[in-house]
């Protein structure tokens, strides 16, 4: 079994709402919110994705709510050259 630190957070897409398995929870500017359920996961994906956490599974569970699983990764990131992206290795 890994001992990779893992996280989870729920997202509630109608108003922008999320809390993680930490405890943490906050909303989305409305703005980005109100553009639809894919536009809301995607802001709050990106936002955990900034703190070092890269998304791992996405599961849409009942009345718009939305779990999605991340790994945290490490430091060291390496360059793909063929699409110019910088990758990250899970930790």
């Amino acid at each position: 079994m890994s001992n990779v630190p893992r996280l989870q957070v729920e997202v509630y897409s109608h108003g922008g709402w999320w809390k993680d398995s930490q405890g943490r929870s906050g909303q989305i500017p409305p703005a980005q919110a109100s553009r639809g359920p894919m536009a809301t996961i995607a802001t709050v994906a990106n936002g955990f994705g900034t703190e070092g956490w890269m998304l791992t599974d996405l599961v849409s569970a009942h009345h718009n709510t939305y779990l999605l699983s991340f790994e945290a990764v490490s430091g060291d990131a390496e360059s793909d050259h063929a699409t110019g992206q910088t990758l990250r290795k899970p930790v």
